[in-house]
C-alpha cells in the first residue's frame, strides 16, 4: 500500500517537473524563433529597399518609387548595426519575363550562381513573399520594374540554435534524472510518519484484541 503510494508521489512530482522543463523550453524556443524571424525579415526588407541594379538594361520599364517611400522606413544607420554588416545576403534580380537581370553572390562556394536563380524562380513562380528554406530565409518583392528575391543565410544561426538544444536536451535529462532520486527521497519523508502511524496502529490492535482474548 505504501509503496503504491511512493510511486504516485514521485510519478506526480516529475510529472510537474517535466511539464515546467517542456514548457519553459516550448515558450524560449517559440519566442526566439519568432524573434529571429521578425529580424531577418526586416533585415533583408530593408537589404531589398537599398538595393539597386548595377547595370539596368535599356529595354527596362522605369523604374517607380514605391508609395510607401521605400527605405524611409528605416534609420538611416540602420545599414550601419553591426547586426546588419555581419549578415550574409545573395540577391537576384529577375525581369518579369523570367530573365536573369543580375546576381550578386560574394559566397560562390557555398551557393552556386545557378542553385541561386533555380531557387529564385520557384519563389517567383510560387505564392510565397518570405519563408524559410533548410540554412536560407528569402524574401520576394516588386521593385516595380523587376522582381528581387533576397536571400540571407542562416547556417551559423541555425548550427547555434541546434548545439543548444541538444546541450539543453543533454542536461535537462540529467537534471530529471537527479530529480527522480530526489522525489523518491522526498516521497518517502511523507510516506515515512504515515508508515510508522500506521504499524503502531497495527500494533495496538493486535494487542488490544490478545487482552480481550485473555480471562479475567
Amino acid at each position: 500500500m505504501f509503496k503504491k503510494s511512493r510511486r504516485k508521489i514521485v510519478a506526480a512530482i516529475m510529472s510537474v517537473l517535466v511539464l515546467l522543463w517542456v514548457g519553459t523550453l516550448g515558450v524560449i524556443y517559440t519566442s526566439s524563433y519568432i524573434e529571429m524571424s521578425r529580424r531577418n525579415e526586416t533585415m533583408m526588407t530593408a537589404h531589398a529597399e537599398m538595393y539597386t541594379l548595377s547595370n539596368p538594361f535599356e529595354n527596362m520599364p522605369p523604374i517607380m518609387p514605391k508609395p510607401d517611400g521605400g527605405g524611409d522606413r528605416f534609420d538611416p544607420g540602420f545599414a550601419e548595426s553591426p547586426m546588419f554588416q555581419l549578415s550574409t545576403f545573395y540577391t537576384v534580380a529577375m525581369s518579369y519575363d523570367g530573365s536573369v537581370l543580375e546576381i550578386r553572390n560574394n559566397q560562390p562556394n557555398v551557393h552556386s550562381d545557378n542553385d541561386l536563380k533555380e531557387f529564385a524562380t520557384e519563389i517567383i513562380n510560387g505564392n510565397k513573399t518570405k519563408g524559410t528554406d533548410n540554412d536560407l530565409a528569402f524574401y520576394k518583392t516588386d521593385k516595380s520594374g523587376y522582381n528581387l528575391v533576397v536571400f540571407m543565410d542562416n547556417t551559423v544561426i541555425n548550427e547555434n540554435a541546434a548545439t543548444l538544444f541538444r546541450y539543453t536536451l543533454i542536461f535537462g535529462g540529467i537534471a530529471l534524472i537527479v530529480f527522480f532520486f530526489l522525489s523518491q527521497l522526498l516521497a518517502r519523508k511523507i510516506i515515512h510518519p504515515l508508515e510508522e502511524s500506521y504499524k503502531k496502529q497495527k500494533q495496538f490492535i493486535s494487542d488490544a484484541g490478545h487482552e480481550l482474548k485473555t480471562p479475567v
